[in-house]
């Protein structure tokens, strides 16, 4: 079984992964910032690295110490990406002088690329430049440049680019800013409208974080037999498409909120929201051709009862 180093093993994504690689049997090294968040990834049977993307020496060093086959960056450290490319290449040039086997790097960017597309898209669409369908917002305008940096190290590392659509579950990470004011007027009993900064009629693409770390898992063990064949190593991970709309009259019924939602959309200046209104008519088919991908959690407005209570009960953890 493969060594692996996650870049963000504490975070949303990261600890879905960094499990699903366990149960698989991987030996999983995640990167930790903080004493605390090391003994947090030692509880769950990860190997913690104390380092950060900013300051690469101790997983740099590790990747030769500990012979790790692959590295997967899902820190979700935006432009800060580049350095830790570039200094995992680096890492991979010292291996093949050594005539080791070429180190694996995963980027894990997301679908927002695609912009918001009326029409069905795929991974293998251009994102980022003047023949693609639309253009990314600009949250992640930088980020198809990102994911041809990735590519084009294909000549020193095996590269596999992931891109996520907008994931839920669990403790609905990304979700947190728009669903909490809803919940906070259910708790008071406010019977008047919550307004929420997103734009009626959108309806993203979606996936599971669940479904994200299997997605993820089968690029890990897929990787030998990717590399060299001349497969495009790009994969979407969609898993539905639902109205926003939907989304947070479920929600809201859910939590008990008296009142009712508005969606009013994005201002101009709120990034992250216009990112999160994009929508989405992707095909996610080569992902479960090629890597064997087997998404079992379809549908979030469907199951709402039990992802809202998922939510609050994160909400009275913190």
């Amino acid at each position: 079984m493969p060594r692996i180093l996650i870049l963000g093993a504490t975070g949303y994504i990261g600890s879905a992964l960094a499990s699903s690689l366990l149960r698989s049997n991987h030996t999983v090294y995640g990167l930790a910032r903080t004493p605390s968040k090391a003994n947090q990834l030692a509880r769950q049977e990860i190997i913690p690295v104390l380092g950060s993307v900013q300051d690469s020496a101790a997983y740099i060093a590790l990747i030769h110490t500990a012979h790790i086959d692959i590295v997967i960056d899902c820190a979700g450290a935006n432009q800060e990406s580049a350095t830790v490319l570039s200094d995992v290449r680096t890492a991979g040039e010292e291996r093949l002088k050594q005539k080791g086997p070429k180190l694996g790097f995963v980027y894990t960017s997301g679908t927002f690329v695609h912009g918001s597309s009326q029409r069905r898209v795929s991974d293998l669409d251009p994102v980022g430049t003047a023949e693609a369908n639309a253009q990314p917002p600009r949250l992640v305008a930088w980020r198809p440049q990102m994911e041809r940096d990735v590519l084009s190290a294909g000549d020193v590392l095996h590269t596999v680019v992931v891109r996520p659509s907008l994931v839920y579950g669990r403790e609905h990470g990304v979700w947190s800013s728009f669903f909490g004011p809803v919940l906070d007027a259910a708790e008071r009993g406010e019977e008047g409208v919550v307004k929420v900064p997103l734009r009626l009629g959108s309806r993203p693409a979606l996936v599971h974080v669940d479904d994200v770390a299997e997605g993820m898992r089968c690029v890990v063990e897929k990787l030998p037999l990717l590399a060299g064949t001349g497969v495009y190593p790009v994969f979407d991970l969609v898993t539905s498409q639902e109205s926003m709309e939907d989304i947070f009259r479920a929600f809201a019924r859910e939590v008990g909120l008296k009142g009712r939602v508005e969606l009013v959309g994005a201002g101009e200046d709120d990034i992250f929201a216009l990112a999160m209104q994009s929508d989405g008519n992707l095909d996610a088919s080569r992902a479960e051709q090629l890597l064997g991908w087997r998404p079992g959690r379809r549908g979030f407005v469907e199951r709402m009862a039990v992802f809202a209570k998922a939510f609050v009960a994160a909400q009275e953890k913190v």
